[in-house]
């Protein structure tokens, strides 16, 4: 939960309060400072969480009430969330919501999962994820069955995404149009420059076989769109984090060997939330059948997000969201060698800061 105070001056304590559903204090932060330098300011910011996952809260089911007090005296802020049973999100998104959602001819989405590949090893889920977040696009954002691309495995060759990017999109689209772009798959490295690898692209002369993530972004920003969405579940050390084991998929692709710089992107319509930085592993998520970032990305769109309790998800609030529940959930799986942290492109966002992605529906 977070809060922004308005025309705040001089030196002031906050406190955040928790309270479980039998009405006991649960968790308190106790007082502390704000505004230390005591100099006016239009807007100070303050938020704080506390996990569930794995703790004694999971089990205290109910309505918990947090509340947050100024200078030790005064209640600014009481809020009630409820804890229930376990979330599916396979179920939420496959459902959809209570009231159907209509379809807007102005949205669009491309969906790539490349699970089996010709050349190299599996992504496993890849295939599942791309479904799922197909679903969620056409489910809950009202993204038509008719604007949706779906390429799975063999269909994602480098000639059909390629073409659709560059060529087709452009006769299809309008200035006033949204587009979804999602990809699960490999991503590959070479002289420190980022590519997806498609189906039947070879990981050994990603130059000429795979696509360069920074020309990606280049072709998205010359289609006739007001936004594009990027969602990339893949990463660029040369190593699948898809299996118990790291699996090699560019000779000599070692921890801390390989050097991989993020992908510049300058676009003002193009924002893109990529699943792990520079020579990271993008992680799998066993026990859900997902990978780890986009079971935290779709979990965060379903609502999980919204930490400001307004109703819609901002992309700074999933951004957020994400980039904290899948660096937790990369420690407590894997240990530190194979952390995780999600890159939100380009940051600072500016005026798109407040930009709305989703509503939360039920």
């Amino acid at each position: 939960m977070w809060v922004k105070l308005k025309d705040v001056s001089g030196k002031h304590t906050l406190r955040w309060e928790w309270y479980d559903p039998a009405g006991k204090l649960y968790h308190t932060t106790g007082n502390y400072e704000i505004n230390k330098d005591g100099m006016t300011r239009d807007y100070s910011t303050s938020w704080h969480r506390i996990a569930i996952k794995g703790e004694k809260a999971a089990a205290l089911k109910g309505k918990w009430t947090v509340k947050l007090l100024l200078d030790n005296t005064e209640l600014i802020a009481n809020k009630e969330f409820e804890i229930s049973e376990g979330f599916d999100l396979y179920k939420y998104i496959t459902r959809g919501p209570t009231t159907k959602v209509k379809p807007d001819r102005n949205k669009w989405a491309l969906i790539i999962g490349i699970e089996r590949y010709k050349k190299t090893v599996s992504v496993p889920y890849a295939e599942r994820d791309a479904r799922l977040m197909r679903d969620y696009l056409t489910n809950y954002l009202g993204v038509p069955e008719e604007n949706t691309i779906t390429l799975i495995n063999d269909n994602a060759t480098k000639a059909e995404i390629e073409v659709l990017i560059k060529d087709r999109l452009k006769g299809l689209m309008m200035e006033r149009d949204t587009l979804y772009l999602y990809y699960s798959g490999h991503g590959i490295p070479a002289d420190e420059t980022p590519y997806l690898l498609p189906y039947d692209g070879d990981a050994e002369s990603p130059k000429i076989t795979a696509y360069p993530v920074e020309d990606l972004y280049k072709d998205l920003d010359l289609l006739p769109a007001k936004e594009v969405f990027v969602f990339m579940d893949t990463c660029f050390s040369g190593r699948s984090g898809r299996e118990e084991r790291e699996e090699l998929i560019v000779a000599g692709a070692r921890p801390g060997i390989l050097k991989v710089r993020d992908p510049l992107l300058l676009s003002k319509k193009v924002i893109a939330m990529a699943a792990a930085k520079g020579n990271q592993l993008s992680n799998y998520y066993k026990e859900k059948q997902q990978g780890l970032f986009t079971y935290y990305l779709l979990r965060g769109m379903a609502g999980s997000a919204d930490t400001n309790g307004d109703g819609k998800i901002q992309i700074r609030e999933l951004a957020q969201y994400t980039a904290e529940e899948v660096g937790a959930a990369s420690r407590r799986l894997f240990g530190l060698s194979r952390q995780q942290n999600p890159v939100l492109m380009p940051t600072p966002l500016g005026e798109r800061d407040g930009l709305s992605i989703a509503d939360v529906l039920r």
